[in-house]
């Protein structure tokens, strides 16, 4: 009886792990309702409401040569990003549409 809970915990455990690092990684989506071109940071509302501010790098992978500077309040974007210092800096973005002007 012993030896099945342990593994039934350890499975658990494992579980948790992997879940915890897909969430790490997912995409998030949403609309860039601020841009802060000094500080090459974007304020990114999702669907549900959530915000994040996100920054990005001379690393920062853009899709479809896409240039920081093209970017525009209202694009909706794709993005990962990795957690560091507090911040969320992002590896990867694509924009999904651009702004209506």
């Amino acid at each position: 009886m012993k030896k099945v809970l342990a593994t039934a915990f350890a499975a658990l455990f494992v579980f948790l792990i992997a879940a915890s690092a897909y969430a790490e990684n997912r995409p998030h989506e949403g609309k860039i309702t601020r841009i802060d071109q000094p500080a090459m940071m974007l304020t990114v509302q999702g669907e549900k409401g959530d915000s994040w501010d996100v920054y990005l790098t001379e690393t920062t992978k853009l899709k479809k040569k896409l240039t920081f500077g093209e970017l525009r309040e209202g694009d909706s974007v794709h993005f990962l990003f990795v957690e560091k210092d507090g911040k969320k800096w992002v590896t990867e973005l694509r924009r999904t549409r651009k702004a209506k002007d």
